[in-house]
């Protein structure tokens, strides 16, 4: 581990840095001002996060959900399209939405790793599904009804039953860390 402050001799270093220990309020020994000190900055930082999450939300009011009818849109409605910001965000709002409660429901051992349907029966029974390239472009809605369906019947790699050599189930900051990087490099 490297240190934060270089030192002529090893032998008397701390191993653990300063700014790596854990919190003086984690520690056995701390007196009872100490931890009413520790306790008071704790309430003083949240207090200033709240200020902050105040002003944030009041600059972002326009990425607020509003009710969007998507079957009529299409993708070249969204960004770059003159005024596609709007839908932009209705739109990824909805994605977002879909990801997150795919998310949760991932995390939830009651549900199935997979809803195994042979290819027939998801035919048959998912709502505008079709295997056919059509030459109109599809609206938004259809593409939020495709993503749906197909986390819907997915194999869950995330659950906890799911067992795989290759797999360790879903990090949460790593899926975080791949949406930054997928938004952030366009090619």
């Amino acid at each position: 581990m490297a240190s934060s402050a270089p030192s002529s001799s090893n032998a008397t270093q701390d191993p653990t840095p300063t700014n790596l220990r854990p919190t003086r309020f984690l520690q056995r020994n701390n007196s009872l001002e100490d931890k009413s000190r520790i306790v008071s900055s704790l309430k003083e930082r949240q207090s200033s996060k709240n200020l902050l999450a105040c002003e944030n939300s009041e600059k972002e009011s326009r990425f607020r959900r509003a009710e969007t009818d998507f079957s009529n849109l299409y993708a070249r409605d969204l960004l770059p399209a003159k005024n596609g910001e709007e839908q932009t965000v209705q739109f990824l709002l909805e994605v977002l939405d879909i990801l997150l409660n795919y998310v949760r429901k991932t995390f939830d051992r009651s549900t199935k790793v997979l809803d195994f349907h042979h290819p027939h029966q998801l035919l048959e029974g998912m709502e505008g599904f079709n295997l056919e390239l059509s030459d109109n472009p599809e609206s938004l809605e259809q593409i939020l009804v495709d993503c749906r369906d197909t986390l819907k019947y997915g194999v869950r790699t995330g659950h906890p039953r799911f067992f795989n050599q290759l797999s360790t189930g879903l990090d949460i900051i790593g899926l975080a860390g791949e949406w930054l990087t997928s938004t952030a490099n366009t090619n």
